[in-house]
């Protein structure tokens, strides 16, 4: 019988994680192992992973955010879902509105943006306007267009 230990943490599918490792110089683990035990996380690797997340969330723009989203959208199906998994908590999120089939989130430098169920995104301001990728893939990546030209 296996003993619970740090090295067997459960990831959530082996389909959607990747084991690395990494050598990092003592003192940056001493600082994570403090954030574990200041967060309550129950290992190291937990408290590295909402690490490393919240420096890429600092990284996004918006329309990352939002294709992150429809990714996620198209997965789920569930606009809820979707909203759990990338929007609720994000430093860029200022707003969010929900609806039945949709989600309205403000997101910082953006005026508000709705997302359907079906994957359409709208935007509430006649100088923006979402461009996707594709018009035949509903929950394909695009971007925001602010209207000014790109120089």
């Amino acid at each position: 019988m296996a003993s619970d230990s740090e090295d067997e943490v459960k990831a959530p599918e082996a389909a959607t994680t990747q084991r690395r490792v990494y050598a990092l110089p003592t003192e940056m683990v001493e600082r994570i192992v403090e954030y574990q035990q200041e967060k309550g996380f129950q290992s190291e690797v937990e408290a590295v992973r909402r690490l490393l997340d919240e420096a890429l969330k600092s990284r996004d723009t918006p329309s990352k955010i939002i294709n992150r989203f429809l990714a996620r959208l198209e997965a789920h199906r569930v606009v809820a879902e979707a909203v759990k998994d990338v929007l609720v908590g994000h430093p860029m999120v200022e707003e969010l509105k929900f609806q039945r089939d949709q989600v309205t989130a403000k997101i910082t430098g953006t005026p508000q943006i709705t997302i359907s169920d079906s994957g359409t995104v709208s935007v509430d301001s006649p100088d923006w306007s979402w461009i996707p990728n594709s018009r035949s893939a509903p929950f394909g990546p695009g971007r925001l267009d602010d209207g000014d030209p790109p120089f």
